[in-house]
């Protein structure tokens, strides 16, 4: 088992199972999404102020600029194995047809 924190805390049933029930509807679970707000908390390097429903600018262009480095590295990724396969596929075609004209050459 790896080394990781068991958190609790208490909230009212009704907003627990409220929250749960959010969560899966947007096909995550309740520890899923407060491990993620956790972790754009810690990425914004700032806590959502319970006095006001706003984010500053700052915390939003860090967490969007965190998405797209985490998006990106994603699609980079995707990018090298479709290339990696292509030009798997791309020899061994090369390398057939080498065979077939070999073959050919021999034939003469």
């Amino acid at each position: 088992m790896s080394d990781k924190t068991l958190a609790t805390f208490r909230i009212e049933p009704q907003e627990w199972e409220s929250f749960k029930a959010l969560a899966t509807s947007n096909g995550s679970t309740a520890s899923a999404v407060l491990l993620q707000i956790i972790r754009n908390c810690l990425d914004a390097n700032q806590i959502p102020s319970a006095s006001s429903d706003h984010i500053s600018l700052d915390s939003i262009e860090t967490l969007i600029d965190k998405r797209i480095e985490d998006s990106l590295g994603s699609i980079e990724t995707l990018i090298d194995k479709r290339i990696e396969d292509s030009l798997v596929v791309s020899l061994t075609e090369v390398r057939s047809q080498l065979e077939e004209l070999r073959g050919k050459l021999k034939a003469r």
